[in-house]
């Protein structure tokens, strides 16, 4: 028993948390005891199993990426090296798209189908990807990859998830025009639209309350430059407003 002992106990020391432990102690011997050290190690040993999780379910045309995490706060001027990252694992390429080829679908639809997925699927996984990462992963523009969402976004009624959406970063007509249609047609509620369309509630309400005051001032006849003037938004945005008010209310009642 106790030759067994000795000839296989050592074995156990054959870790991952045994090999960096060695190598702290033997570079930062002034990092702290071995409480410390464990500690260290244990926190290293999630981060490298969070960032290479094991991929032998990984599928042909799979690849992992790393995308922001979807809890996020977003803001302008973040540096990625302060956002929360999430492995995600994304379907480039997938047996319909090779049989959409097959078929003769032109190249453009197929990828703005990709584009679609990989955005939707890394919502899924709780990260978010922004347009230059399907652009990396394509080899494509980062023009041609908005354009492709625009596109798709306005020929489906949807707004896909993405940085700007879900982290609440620009802002885009399609999505307005989406947005202000569930609230006025669909008569949803601030939680329901921005759950459906990727975007924080206060980004909803901002969406509605301009629309809102922008139908105040056409209602009470102002000009076009007068609202622009009271609303303190710009002439071009208060013509967008305008013409979507027309649109869901009629020439007659704004």
């Amino acid at each position: 028993m106790y030759a067994q002992q000795s000839n296989y106990a050592p074995l156990l020391d054959k870790t991952f948390e045994t090999a960096v432990s060695g190598f702290i102690l033997a570079e930062f011997p002034k990092l702290g005891g071995p409480k410390v050290v464990k500690l260290l190690v244990n926190e290293l040993k999630a981060i490298v199993e969070q960032y290479y999780p094991p991929l032998t379910n990984l599928r042909m045309g799979q690849l992992l990426w790393f995308a922001v995490a979807k809890e996020e706060k977003g803001g302008y001027g973040k540096s990625m090296k302060n956002l929360r990252l999430r492995p995600v694992v994304l379907s480039v390429v997938t047996y319909e798209d090779i049989q959409k080829r097959a078929e003769g679908v032109p190249q453009k639809e197929i990828r703005k189908s990709a584009i679609a997925r990989m955005l939707r699927e890394a919502d899924e996984q709780g990260g978010t990807l922004a347009e230059t990462d399907p652009s990396l992963i394509l080899f494509c523009s980062l023009t041609t990859i908005k354009k492709d969402i625009a596109e798709y976004e306005r020929e489906n009624n949807v707004v896909l998830p993405r940085r700007g959406t879900v982290h609440d970063l620009g802002r885009s007509t399609t999505h307005k025009q989406i947005i202000c249609r569930m609230s006025v047609q669909d008569r949803k509620a601030t939680p329901d639209i921005a759950r459906e369309t990727y975007h924080s509630p206060n980004a909803v309400d901002r969406y509605l309350n301009d629309f809102d005051r922008v139908r105040f001032c056409l209602k009470k006849c102002l000009s076009v430059e007068e609202t622009a003037f009271t609303t303190q938004m710009s002439k071009s945005l208060v013509i967008e407003y305008e013409e979507l008010i027309k649109e869901l209310y009629g020439d007659g009642e704004k």
